[in-house]
């Protein structure tokens, strides 16, 4: 008679789920199903990256880092790397909804990034971008470092490999705290390479960003480290951090600072 009670208690009040991407969703996370649809996706843009030039940032410095960067989605035209989907696996620890999130993405370049956080559950209407370039309608032209979203607009913020390319790095980290809201999330990828001399985000170490977090009142809830050789034959760290933003009404019960 127990087991009989138990199963019937299972069929009424079965556990829920941990979130996942929809059915449909994953299969389109399949490699070759995954490659089509962002193709497709990215030559509806390619009208768009024709012009990606016609505008530059008035900041010197900032001038030159979109034009790299525009130089670098010129010459690939369709992106098919995934390296920033590792950032939306982060965003799911732990699990939350992000059908009811609005995400801000920083870099993306194109389209292909919005797909990733697409079929990781955000609504089309919840996600929103910035660049120093459009190539796609909801990427908005504008600074990382000088953003123009009121305070505390985002559930998420995701910065998959753009930290590098800040001119200061504690601004552009303070902006996206500004921007995030208590106990949003900020997952991003810093790359520590001082023996380059191009972007100064390159020169400050995992540790001095941890520091920079801390004072902004930005959990870390996530690191993971690896060194590699780069593509100029140097060794370099790259780093991943998902944070979260303290939250005054719920200052929580048992946290370990990293």
């Amino acid at each position: 008679m127990m087991a009989l009670r138990k199963l019937l208690t299972a069929l009424r009040h079965p556990a829920t789920a941990s979130l996942a991407p929809r059915l449909g969703r994953r299969h389109l996370l399949e490699p070759r199903i995954f490659d089509l649809v962002s193709c497709l996706m990215q030559l509806r843009d390619l009208r768009a990256l024709a012009r990606i030039r016609d505008s530059r940032p008035p900041d010197t410095f900032y001038a030159k880092v979109a034009d790299y960067n525009a130089g670098v989605t010129e010459r690939k035209v369709i992106t098919t790397t995934r390296r920033a989907e590792i950032y939306y696996q982060i965003l799911s620890l732990p699990p939350r909804d992000p059908r009811v999130e609005t995400l801000l993405i920083v870099g993306p370049r194109n389209v292909h990034e919005l797909l990733i956080a697409w079929l990781y559950g955000y609504r089309w209407r919840n996600i929103h971008a910035i660049d120093l370039y459009s190539t796609n309608p909801k990427i908005r032209v504008m600074n990382m470092e000088a953003m123009t979203f009121p305070d505390a607009t985002f559930d998420a913020v995701v910065m998959s490999n753009t930290l590098a390319y800040a001119r200061d790095t504690f601004q552009c980290l303070s902006e996206v705290a500004r921007v995030l809201k208590p106990a949003g999330r900020f997952v991003f990828g810093a790359t520590f390479f001082p023996q380059g001399d191009d972007w100064p985000g390159n020169r400050v170490s995992g540790n001095d960003i941890r520091q920079m977090l801390k004072k902004l009142s930005l959990a870390i809830v996530f690191y993971s480290a690896f060194d590699k050789v780069n593509s100029l034959g140097g060794l370099q760290t790259a780093h991943i951090f998902g944070t979260q933003k303290s939250d005054p009404g719920s200052p929580g019960f048992d946290r370990i600072d990293w």
